[in-house]
């Protein structure tokens, strides 16, 4: 009998059914409208091997985490590519969020009391955007310099799966979750993106572009399925 929790969503686009394993969300099972979810249970028996793999795949990745309160939230923020790592401090008597950085090391105070988890993320996610562009979008405005690409503009946003993406107007996205990331991994996908500014495919030529400006992009690139690992759950909590 399978015992392991999973989430069933229903899709539009869906063809067939599908199973995908996640670290925030699990197993997720993404079904088309119209699908008989009496054959469920026979689908999940049937890909049993692959479910057990893919979970235990998952724990072998997951890092060691870092601790929380008892809904979810950080008492301490890590960002590998920079080398910071801020305690954060909940219903402080500020009336506005604050970063201190002094001999007590870097504290993000926020203004919200650690039981109102939506109001306490609300002023997490708007702290980390800021972090984004304070960090993120220079490395990226001088990555573009140095190997001499042009675009548009870069902006940074909360995106759920996407890590960064190029418009046809050479407009760049960068996922605010990239803060997370080793730098080699955020360099990369900023090559990456400048490099659709050029090539808006994945075709051959565009790969070779990549290759010439990041010589172990295969291996960033594979790494890259499962950066997810860099990324707190409070970040992108099950919805």
């Amino acid at each position: 009998m399978f015992s392991l929790s999973y989430t069933v969503k229903i899709s539009t686009r869906a063809k067939s059914a599908r199973l995908k394993m996640t670290p925030h969300d699990g197993l997720v099972v993404v079904l088309p409208d119209g699908y008989n979810k009496k054959h469920l249970p026979a689908l999940l028996l049937r890909y049993d091997a692959w479910i057990k793999k893919a979970a235990e795949r998952i724990e072998e990745h997951r890092p060691a985490p870092l601790p929380i309160t008892d809904n979810g939230l950080p008492y301490t923020i890590e960002f590998l590519h920079i080398d910071e790592k801020w305690s954060v401090e909940y219903n402080t008597k500020a009336k506005r969020v604050l970063d201190v950085d002094d001999a007590g090391g870097k504290r993000l105070l926020l203004s919200a009391d650690v039981d109102d988890a939506e109001l306490s993320r609300r002023q997490l996610l708007a702290w980390l955007k800021r972090q984004s562009q304070k960090h993120l979008v220079p490395s990226f405005e001088k990555l573009a310099i140095a190997h001499d690409f042009n675009y548009s503009e870069v902006l940074v946003r909360l995106q759920h799966s996407r890590w960064g993406s190029c418009s046809s107007r050479r407009l760049i996205t960068l996922n605010t979750k990239l803060l997370f990331l080793p730098d080699y991994l955020i360099r990369y996908i900023m090559i990456h993106e400048l490099c659709h500014t050029v090539h808006m495919n994945h075709s051959k030529a565009f790969w070779a572009l990549v290759s010439r400006h990041d010589p172990f992009w295969r291996t960033n690139n594979a790494e890259m399925r499962s950066a997810w690992k860099y990324v707190p759950a409070w970040v992108s909590p099950k919805s």
